[in-house]
Order: structure tokens, then C-alpha cells, then sequence
């Protein structure tokens, strides 16, 4: 048996885990779930979280649990992470500690000498930690040398190829936490520049967050008019976004390996984000997207205003970042790779836990 801990809050990291489940690896894994944080309010978090510790615990002395994968981002969900990765190692059982969000070096950065190298202590404890980039591998190699890193990326399901029919109206779209760190105001600002060039420019802008901050922006911009907040939208409505808009948008200040990237790549649009994170691992400046600098508002109106006036240049970029996906993130090529590591782990750590003889 194999066992995942995972997030169940709204986010990439529920995307990616959701993904494993639909496209059968979890199934073909014999992985049992089991979600250690959801969405609600404090006291409700906590009865999930002990839920969590408590079956976690039990499952490890009464079953014969051979490898334990968990999910894992920055600040809380790191610390509470440690738990069953402690848990785990104690009783011989190999880890698989999978790093996500987007702030590990800021979060490392931030914490005290002693935290520093609780941090370090738990990424060379796990057996094997997965990253979504060499950028990343890179950082953990940093501060934790003892540390076994394999890069796993993120990967996406690639819809059927999409023919988007030419019209004079150009829809910009952005999927994420609305704030600061997704550049959110920076894409309002950039936004507002562009359409006053090219009035029938629209943006759509879904997921939850500062919702009510980047209305109250847009109408001080006088772009309320043209500018479409959605709140959180789930799995079939992102789908219909992206296949109705025209042009991706994320100017992030930091990421991993985005999703709403890879998913945007794999409906052939264009994208416009960051040169952070993962993200120039994914994308060539010019050849299969637009990259900027956080927080260039100029650069950003202008990667946003060229794209809309140019419909060749779209469609140019749109097609060659989808054969990226294709060649790179689908499907097939990163559980392959994850089939792998998998088979590595176990293999390379047969005193892993078992159930106690019944007789």
C-alpha cells in the first residue's frame, strides 16, 4: 500500500493531486488519500488535520504501507507536513516529500538559523524530494546538500486543438489568487494602458482572494466596464474560459510551475507572464510566449497591447507553446517519470513498514 497527504483547499496543488486521480495513476498505484488541510475555519482545519495525524498513525502500524508520497507547500503546510514525514521515517517507511507553491527561497529566507535547519533537517530526511524545476532543484541542493532531489513538473491533460476565429475584439485572461503576488494590480494597471490604445480589449479575471481591492482598482482605472471578475471558478469552467479567451496573462512576483500556465500552453494560447520560478524553464521568451519583469507595467501594456493588434503572433506563439506542452508536460511523459520514482523509492527501501502478522 502507498499512502498520499495532500491539500484539499482550493489551489494548484488540489489540481495536481485531482489530475492523478482522474488520469488513473492513483488507482493504478494502489494509493490510498488522505487530506491533511481544507478550506474553513480554524477549529474546522484543525478536526481535518487530527483526522489526518490519526488515521495516518494507525494506517501505519496496521497496514503494510511501502511508501508515503506527501504533497507540500510553504509556511504552515510545511511544518504540518513534517508530522507525517516524521511519522513515516520512524517507522522505516520511504518519503516522498513534493514541493509546491511558489515561495520556498522567501520562506527559508524569512525563518531564523535554528528553523533554517529544521528546514534542511526535514528535506534530507525524506527519501526522495520532488521539485517542479531545476531552478528549484538548484535552491534545495543549496540548503540541504544531503538531500536526494528529482525533478517532477507539474503536467496537464491537453484538450483537442482549439481554432479560435479572428475578430476585432481581443480577451485577455487571468486564473489565480487575486493580490499582489500574482500581480493582479500590476495587471489592472498594464490593462487599463493597453485598452485606452485598444478599446475592445476585455479581461477576465478568475479565482478568489482580494476580489473586492481589484474591483475598486479597476473602477479608479475606468476599466470596470471591460473587466469581467468571476471569483473561483472550478475544473469545466476554466476549461470554457480557456477556450473562449484569447490571450493568457500571469505577471507573477513568484511561482513554482504554474498550472494555469501549463493549461493555458495546452490550449494553444499565447501567454504572458514572469521570467520567476519554473517559469523560464517552461517558456522561451519569443518563441513559445511573452516573458517580463515583475512588477514592468510598462512591459507588461506592451507585450499585452502587441498581442492584441497582432492575430499571427498569437496564434505563432499559441501553437508552439502547446507543442511544448505536448513534448514536455503531458500526461504520459511525467507520470512516466513518476512510475519511476515510485519504482526507485521502493526498491531502494525494503525495510518499509509492515502490518503485524495476524497469527
Amino acid at each position: 500500500m502507498k499512502i498520499m497527504i495532500w491539500n484539499a483547499a482550493r489551489g494548484g496543488m488540489r489540481s495536481v493531486v485531482e489530475g492523478y486521480v482522474q488520469d488513473g495513476f492513483v488507482a493504478s498505484q494502489g494509493v490510498h488519500l488522505i487530506h491533511s488541510y481544507a478550506d474553513g475555519s480554524f477549529v474546522h482545519r484543525q478536526m481535518v488535520l487530527a483526522r489526518a495525524l490519526a488515521q495516518f498513525a494507525r494506517m501505519l502500524v496496521t497496514e503494510p504501507v511501502g511508501l508515503v508520497h506527501i504533497h507540500a507547500a510553504m509556511r504552515g503546510s510545511f511544518w504540518r507536513k513534517s508530522l507525517f514525514a516524521r511519522m513515516a521515517r520512524a517507522r522505516g517507511v520511504p518519503v516522498l516529500l513534493h514541493l509546491h507553491g511558489s515561495e520556498m527561497k522567501a520562506f527559508y529566507e524569512r525563518q531564523s538559523p535554528r528553523l533554517q535547519a529544521a528546514i534542511t533537517g526535514q528535506l534530507e530526511l525524506a527519501t526522495r524530494v520532488l521539485v517542479l524545476s531545476e531552478s528549484w532543484r538548484d535552491f534545495v541542493q543549496i540548503v540541504a546538500p544531503g538531500a536526494r532531489v528529482v525533478v517532477v513538473p507539474n503536467y496537464v491533460t491537453v484538450p483537442p486543438q482549439i481554432v479560435r476565429p479572428r475578430t476585432s475584439n481581443t480577451t485577455l485572461l487571468f486564473l489565480g489568487l487575486i493580490g499582489p503576488r500574482k500581480g493582479t494590480y500590476d495587471l489592472l494597471r498594464a490593462f487599463a494602458r493597453a485598452s485606452s490604445e485598444y478599446p475592445s480589449l476585455r479581461l477576465v479575471l478568475g479565482g478568489n482572494g482580494e476580489v473586492e481591492e481589484a474591483r475598486r482598482l479597476s473602477a479608479e482605472l475606468g476599466i470596470a466596464e471591460r473587466v469581467d471578475f468571476r471569483g473561483w471558478v472550478g475544473p469545466q469552467e476554466r476549461v470554457s474560459l480557456l477556450a473562449d479567451a484569447d490571450v493568457y496573462v500571469l505577471p507573477s512576483y513568484n511561482e513554482g510551475l504554474p498550472m494555469s500556465v501549463l493549461e493555458a500552453m495546452a490550449a494553444g494560447l499565447p501567454v504572458i507572464t514572469t521570467d520567476v520560478g519554473g517559469i523560464p524553464e517552461l517558456i522561451t521568451n519569443g518563441r513559445d510566449g511573452v516573458l517580463v519583469t515583475p512588477g514592468d507595467i510598462n512591459a507588461l501594456a506592451a507585450a499585452i497591447t502587441r498581442l492584441a493588434y497582432t492575430a499571427e503572433e498569437r496564434e505563432r506563439l499559441g501553437a508552439a507553446a502547446r507543442a511544448r506542452v505536448l513534448q514536455h508536460y503531458s500526461h504520459g511523459v511525467v507520470i512516466k517519470l513518476l512510475d519511476a520514482v515510485y519504482a526507485e523509492t521502493s526498491a531502494a527501501n525494503p525495510t518499509a513498514s509492515r502490518a503485524p502478522d495476524p497469527r
